[in-house]
């Protein structure tokens, strides 16, 4: 089976930026299950680097053999499989990698089984951060907002009240730039500003 070349964007989850994946890329590189794979590492390099350039529909099969493992003409990708081959030990190093050392990390690099073009998402920490600040925030401005409304408005049944909670809240992500307000009830996968206006209590109508 032939590797197929992707698209020419690539594909990551809010917040990542290129100078992350780079710091991924050396942390591999440095790693036990790269240091004795120089050619591995050049093909996870030069794919990763393509990539992040927006070429990645140069990541050809023949491209890779005479860039990567200087295969020179005449080079039959049909009938010299080394960059099929090396693709799938790259595959399986850095499953190793992801099991062991780079288990936690911001971020973490894969291919997909028939592609050279690399994939970038967030590692599982930063996804549990994530949540975790989201469900804070949320606390923050609902629980005890919600508690103090009631309080206040059980006071009286004759009391005319609302009480409105109106701000903003920056959520940022390292290296990512701050977009358009969105309302409280969209959680952003990259820094924006967050817009909110909670209205609590109630609003009692005067008897005639």
């Amino acid at each position: 089976m032939n590797e197929r070349a992707g698209t020419s964007r690539w594909t990551s989850e809010g917040g990542i930026t290129q100078e992350v994946i780079r710091e991924e890329l050396s942390r591999i590189l440095a790693s036990p299950f790269f240091l004795q794979s120089d050619r591995l590492g050049r093909f996870l390099r030069y794919t990763v680097e393509t990539t992040l350039a927006g070429k990645a529909e140069m990541l050809k099969e023949y491209r890779i053999g005479t860039e990567v493992y200087d295969r020179k003409p005449p080079y039959h990708p049909s009938s010299d499989s080394i960059v099929r081959s090396e693709a799938r030990r790259l595959r399986q190093k850095l499953k190793q990698y992801y099991e062991s050392n780079g288990n936690g990390g911001p971020v973490s690099i894969y291919y997909r089984p028939g592609s050279y073009v690399p994939l970038f998402r967030r590692g599982e920490s930063q996804k549990a951060l994530g949540s975790a600040t989201e469900r804070r925030i949320r606390d923050l401005l609902i629980e005890p907002a919600i508690a103090k409304a009631i309080e206040i408005s059980s006071l009286s049944g004759d009391l005319n009240l609302q009480i409105v909670f109106e701000g903003t809240i920056r959520v940022s992500f390292p290296g990512a730039e701050v977009a358009t307000p969105v309302d409280v009830d969209v959680w952003p996968e990259r820094s924006k500003q967050i817009q909110f206006k909670k209205t609590f209590g109630r609003s009692a109508t005067k008897p005639n």
